[in-house]
């Protein structure tokens, strides 16, 4: 017969019941290290994040604040032209879908301010220069004057041409903004016309250049000065391709018939080889080619659209002579077929 094991009293062991100290460990005092574990460190961990918080906050404000930027810019590092760059580029992408960024005076004055004190300085580095240049393209892109006065100062008295000339270019820009207002509105300042009036007889063939193009701007805001105009004229008989081409443009734009001959010459593919043969590279010579015929054409449009009862035959025969020629033209690039097509366009309409 089986039998299952019996557990009695007897089998056991017993002992008296153990206390609490023989239960638990010990206790002592916490140390200094134990406290920084539990509380300094995850305080130290937590005030880190706060600051690096601030800091990312900080430098995302500097990069959209547009006048932290100017005033980053007074630093005085190596590295500040490229923020005028970057705020250049700010007013231009933006501007575009915030006005008001554009219409910032105190923006424009800030800028109109730093421009002053750097041409005033009269730094010749790199740097300094490209400085120089960006902060007159940056005025360029407002719709208020807070810049005009400067950006004239610069363009009559740098001691670089690239600065001269990207501030005459800042000046166009800037009038063209106002020629684009709602109502349409005269960018004026009392040294404006003569100042264009001198650069448009400069010495440098590039600065008259680049004058007939903003007097061209000038000379179609609403009370214009007529001396623009006849300073337009002139320039269109300029020894410099370019200078003859853009004020052949502006010209065009009020029907001036001075523009015509000039025109004509920017159709003629020999003319246009002339211009173009000192552009350091065959691509740049296509481009350059190509946006000549394409002001032509812009100017050809204009001037027969100004004269809509005037025969103009040495035009029409230049366009007939452009469309016959330029498919054959393969050196030092095809010329577009847009450009071809346009042409025949205003032919049907002359």
């Amino acid at each position: 017969m089986s039998s299952n094991p019996i557990n009695s009293h007897s089998d056991v062991n017993e002992s008296e019941p153990l206390s609490a100290n023989e239960i638990l460990p010990p206790v002592e005092p916490p140390n200094a290290r134990f406290i920084l574990q539990l509380f300094i460190v995850p305080g130290l961990i937590v005030l880190a994040v706060f600051l690096l918080v601030l800091v990312i906050g900080w430098m995302r404000s500097t990069q959209e604040d547009p006048i932290a930027k100017v005033h980053a810019l007074r630093m005085g590092n190596q590295a500040r032209w490229q923020q005028a760059f970057e705020l250049a580029q700010m007013l231009m992408k933006n501007g575009e879908d915030s006005p008001s960024l554009r219409e910032n005076t105190e923006l424009a004055g800030e800028i109109a301010l730093l421009l002053d004190e750097q041409l005033e300085a009269a730094y010749s580095d790199d740097n300094s220069i490209s400085l120089r240049y960006f902060l007159c393209r940056i005025l360029g892109e407002f719709t208020v004057d807070e810049g005009t006065e400067v950006l004239l100062k610069v363009a009559r008295t740098d001691s670089e041409r690239d600065v001269r000339r990207e501030a005459i270019n800042a000046l166009a820009v800037l009038g063209n903004n106002f020629n684009n207002r709602t109502p349409p509105q005269t960018l004026t300042h009392p040294k404006l016309v003569e100042t264009f009036l001198d650069l448009a007889n400069d010495r440098d063939d590039l600065t008259r250049s680049q004058a007939a193009y903003a007097i061209g701007v000038f000379s179609l805001q609403k009370g214009a000065d007529e001396r623009l105009t006849l300073e337009l004229e002139k320039l269109a008989d300029d020894l410099y391709a370019d200078a003859r081409y853009n004020a052949a443009l502006d010209l065009a734009r009020s029907g001036n018939f001075q523009a015509v001959e000039v025109v004509v010459e920017m159709l003629d593919l020999n003319a246009i080889a002339m211009s173009t043969a000192n552009e350091i590279s065959p691509s740049l010579q296509a481009f350059k080619r190509n946006t000549i015929l394409k002001n032509a054409l812009a100017a050809a449009r204009l001037l027969i659209e100004k004269n809509p009862y005037v025969d103009l035959p040495e035009l029409t025969d230049a366009l007939k002579q452009f469309i016959k020629t330029a498919p054959e033209e393969q050196t030092p690039a095809p010329i577009p077929d847009s450009l071809i097509e346009e042409a025949a366009e205003i032919l049907k309409v002359s």
